[in-house]
């Protein structure tokens, strides 16, 4: 078991000085305000974030839709185009994808993520082999 410790940590309770936080096996088992020892974190330490709505293949579409398009483009024009994009997505390349965003969202402070996949209706899946395509490279706590 591995011991941290934060001279302020946001607890549910609200802001508590010298946290003890023990980590075993990658679980956080116990926080315990008032105390000390551990290896000393940098800063206060605040919960992860969660997530709520995420597109992970649209991470690989940065810079494709940031510009206005001829004529009328709108919303409905940008969804044509990321249905065309996505239905080009394999799903080794959707799990690379997603692998490398949630890789970002984890060193950005995210620790879970509620993932919609769009791939679903493009390629006729159903949405639980959708979810479950996902589930074996989501953060902890994701789906």
């Amino acid at each position: 078991m591995k011991k941290y410790y934060a001279r302020e940590a946001l607890l549910p309770q609200g802001w508590a000085r010298d946290v003890t936080i023990a980590v075993d096996n990658g679980d956080i088992v116990e926080v315990k305000a008032g105390a000390r020892g551990g290896e000393r974190l940098a800063g206060p330490v605040l919960p992860g974030m969660a997530n709520l709505h995420s597109h992970a293949f649209q991470r690989a579409m940065a810079g494709l839709t940031e510009m206005r398009g001829p004529g009328a483009d709108d919303f409905w024009t940008w969804r044509e185009l990321m249905y065309r994009f996505v239905e080009r997505v394999t799903p080794a390349q959707a799990q690379a994808i997603a692998r490398h965003l949630y890789i970002e969202m984890l060193l950005h402070g995210y620790t879970a993520v509620a993932e919609f996949d769009y791939r679903a209706r493009a390629q006729g899946a159903s949405r639980r082999r959708a979810r479950s395509r996902h589930r074996n490279h989501a953060p902890a706590g994701a789906l």
